[in-house]
């Protein structure tokens, strides 16, 4: 495992002991477990945009409407 240094700022030394207190971690253990929750955010906000991008494409709107018409006659309700 690496050992990385952070230099911090009052707020955030503040913040970080009261996690500690609240959930009886070591300071590391929260470190590595908020940098872990803000790469799922970022990973999540990064779908949330290429969702939006295939949504508001009219190309790849107009393929996924003809596909579903080549497959409407397979219908069976």
């Amino acid at each position: 495992m690496s050992q990385l240094v952070v230099r911090t700022d009052p707020e955030t030394d503040r913040a970080l002991e009261h996690l500690v207190e609240l959930t009886g971690r070591k300071r590391s253990e929260v470190v590595r477990e908020a940098i872990r929750a803000a790469e799922y955010e970022a990973l999540l906000t990064l779908a949330a945009q290429q969702a939006a991008a295939l949504r508001d494409d009219p190309h790849d709107r107009a393929e996924v409407a003809a596909a579903a018409a080549d497959l409407e006659p397979l219908r069976a309700w």
